[in-house]
């Protein structure tokens, strides 16, 4: 089966095929569950007249059944799409990671359980997922690029009980070099830890306060606040509350947020899923609007360079705007100088939230917050949550640390997960609403 030769009988047409195995580890307690399975399949998108026609199929060998079916789903309609142009690679990329047998993933994670006992300690889990893909992408272009990737994906969760109260606390690692690239025994540790030390901690006070956010919470807030504000189908389709304001001063200028996908992170790739080389794009430089992530159709319409950020979850899945390492970049000031606050509240760790990008309101809620008196920091509080609007926290932004870390994640849009990966120095905002 030639698939340049099918595809070359489109003005434009991609193939993309992939061939995938998943193992999962759940220790619940005493109990262990694995599951371990393989996928192929493939996806083709025609464009023509303007629309775009998609098929996919388990059945990665039927190419020119799926391009005829994509081609008469392109056909029903007349639209206005348009792609930018970008230089067809033929590259092939190796991540050189070898398989680890499930019987020592099992091993290996029931040692690690052992670092979640404790007195106080009624229940915990352990939850990993390790993945190994091969992407295929080709194009009507003349694009053939071969990807082998993969993911190993961590999450470690005790339930602390004390005097009736009860408190989870959970830690992830993940990696892109593999199971054996995961802090297994750090991960169980610090969920226990986090679960003892909040079980019977105090409610966080409610009202505004000068707050510190740590490296997860800042970049939390760069990838939820800023990073899906920046997304070009949001900001093409005016849901985005920066649509416009390209060029526009829209924060302080000590600021400046970055997407990655070339840093070695979490959310690493060389090329998307429309085969566009993956490149740093500059989002917000000290206070001012630089750039959007776009795909080739969004990067046509914002009149601007594709950057490959077109992700799919999987070859049943089109590819759309998505981010990869979505990062605060680190300033100038020494933490002691970020944490210099009379009186103030510490916001550390990220528990879920909220973010609505055409108002630009946000709500996150952290794992655990401290007290900063004085610019040292007193009791450890619970149920801790911070709320705005995009726009004014960004001007409120006060103090930007040297330091930085990063934290993953799965990110999920329109239904489709991707790993990705935020992080950003300590940050001091100023007037922020606590509860």
């Amino acid at each position: 089966m030639d698939i340049e030769l099918l595809l070359s009988e489109y003005k434009y047409a991609e193939a993309r095929l992939e061939n995938g195995t998943e193992a999962t580890v759940r220790i619940q307690d005493d109990e262990t569950k694995v599951n371990s399975g393989s996928w192929q399949g493939a996806s083709v998108r025609v464009l023509q007249g303007g629309s775009w026609g998609f098929a996919s199929s388990n059945d990665a060998t039927d190419i020119r059944g799926l391009l005829e079916k994509a081609a008469r789903l392109a056909s029903l309609d007349k639209g206005k799409i348009m792609l930018a142009g970008t230089k067809p690679e033929r590259k092939t990329i190796n991540a050189k990671v070898g398989p680890v047998p499930l019987e020592e993933q099992v091993k290996a994670l029931l040692a690690a359980k052992k670092d979640m006992a404790g007195r106080k300690i009624s229940s915990c889990r352990i939850a990993c997922s390790n993945n190994a893909l091969i992407k295929e992408f080709y194009s009507s272009e003349g694009a053939a690029i071969i990807q082998e990737t993969g993911y190993a994906y961590l999450s470690c969760s005790c339930v602390a009980r004390d005097a009736g109260m009860l408190i989870r606390g959970v830690e992830t690692s993940a990696s892109r070099k593999g199971f054996r690239g995961l802090d297994l025994h750090a991960a169980a540790k610090s969920s226990r830890e986090k679960a003892e030390r909040l079980v019977g901690a105090p409610i966080a006070p409610r009202g505004r306060f000068t707050v510190v956010l740590d490296p997860e919470i800042s970049g939390v807030f760069a990838h939820e606040a800023m990073g899906h504000a920046v997304e070009a189908d949001s900001v093409t389709e005016r849901e985005s509350i920066l649509a416009g304001k390209m060029g526009t001063a829209i924060g302080n200028g000590l600021l400046s947020i970055v997407d990655d996908p070339t840093a070695d992170d979490f959310g690493a790739y060389a090329y998307d899923d429309e085969g566009t080389e993956a490149k740093r794009t500059v989002v917000l430089e000290q206070g001012v609007l630089k750039g959007y992530i776009n795909s080739r159709e969004t990067a046509h319409e914002t009149k601007a360079e594709p950057n490959g950020h077109a992700r799919a979850a999987g070859y049943d899945s089109v590819p759309i705007v998505r981010m990869s390492n979505t990062y605060v970049l680190p300033g100038e000031q020494s933490r002691e100088e970020v944490f210099d606050v009379k009186h103030g509240v510490y916001i550390k760790g990220m528990k879920g939230g909220s973010v609505d990008i055409f108002s630009g309101g946000f709500m996150f809620k952290a794992e655990e917050a401290y007290e900063i008196n004085n610019g040292a920091l007193g009791r450890v509080m619970r149920d801790a949550a911070i709320s705005g609007d995009i726009l004014s926290t960004l001007k409120n932004v006060a103090a930007v640390g040297k330091d930085f870390g990063t934290s993953p994640g799965i990110c999920g849009k329109n239904g489709q997960e991707a790993p990705v990966s935020d992080g950003g120095p300590h940050i001091r905002v100023d007037n922020m609403m606590v509860g």
